[in-house]
């Protein structure tokens, strides 16, 4: 069963009562920084209305000082977005705005200054218009007869995706795709992939002190697959791009993928040097000493539904 089954099945068994017993239980061992992808407006102020009921929402800025000085985070969350993607980087730029809630948006900046899409935002696109039961690629077949068989080429090309070390061999491997799928390398005219927000926007939206933008790297790649030097070009290019842009000091880092296969074990040294803090995709709450170059996060995704976002973030530990 798929780890969303299995939270969605969790959370619909646990009655409020039990759910806010656990919140408050959990929270005694520290606030927690969320972390969205892909979500509308209107479904993340939802969530973030049933996060508000027992989080105060801070700045990344604060929320990373309040650990740094050996401070409690009981109580407190931290809003953070991965990617910079246009349409969810303007929805939430509104609500933070609208309601005063402090948030921060991690961007990989090639994809600002090409404004091409995210492999990743076209891949199920791809794979929803494929007009046969299954397809040939990296030497394999792969199967499309049913949802379960989608899924899981799915699971296999987002691995594939994660570990190539060039934008050269992304690209690459992307138009393969295109062909092996829809006979046609190149991307339909018609398919509706979010573009990544404009760097005129970011400077615009900058200008609001609830609004923070951080590093992703230049080109969105496991820092694992690197050399020391491309990781640390991909992080020092990425803020210097960012400074450049918005004024404004960058001093956090989220990785890409973020999981320990794709951070690896030399980058976090290099965070620890460069910036303040960084985050991961490992799934946890912040407490004084947590180490600040391995911040976990709380992820929440657009189909959550209320009670979802309760056990998910009360069941954090």
């Amino acid at each position: 069963m798929r780890r969303r089954q299995v939270v969605q099945l969790l959370a619909s068994a646990m009655s409020p009562h039990l759910t806010r017993a656990m919140n408050r239980i959990n929270g005694r061992r520290g606030g927690v920084i969320l972390v969205f992808h892909e979500i509308t407006g209107p479904r993340l102020e939802t969530q973030l209305n049933q996060v508000a009921e027992a989080y105060s929402f801070v700045s990344l800025d604060e929320f990373v000082s309040r650990l740094a000085a050996g401070k409690s985070t009981n109580g407190v969350c931290a809003i953070t977005f991965d990617d910079g993607i246009g349409p969810v980087t303007e929805d939430a730029s509104a609500i933070a705005v609208a309601r005063g809630w402090p948030m921060t948006f991690y961007l990989p900046t090639r994809y600002l200054d090409t404004g091409e899409p995210y492999w990743f935002l076209e891949l199920d696109l791809l794979l929803e218009r494929a007009p046969g039961k299954g397809f040939e690629f990296d030497g394999g077949w792969h199967s499309l007869d049913g949802p379960t068989a989608r899924a899981g080429a799915s699971v296999f090309l987002r691995s594939y995706f994660k570990k190539r070390t060039s934008v050269q061999e992304v690209t690459d491997s992307l138009r393969a795709l295109r062909r092996a799928l829809l006979e046609n390398e190149s991307r339909p005219m018609d398919m509706p992939v979010p573009a990544p927000v404009s760097w005129e926007r970011v400077r615009q939206l900058a200008a609001r002190e609830e609004l923070s933008f951080q590093a992703h790297t230049v080109n969105h790649l496991a820092l694992s697959r690197l050399s020391e030097e491309g990781l640390i070009s991909e992080m020092e290019s990425s803020r210097v791009r960012i400074e450049e842009v918005t004024g404004r000091p960058v001093n956090h880092f989220c990785y890409p993928y973020g999981s320990p296969n794709e951070v690896g074990r030399i980058a976090p040294d290099f965070v620890r040097s460069r910036f303040r803090s960084a985050t991961t995709t490992d799934r946890g709450r912040c407490a004084p000493g947590v180490d600040l170059a391995l911040l976990p996060r709380v992820p929440l995704d657009g189909a959550d539904s209320e009670e979802v976002v309760a056990f998910k973030v009360g069941s954090a530990r």
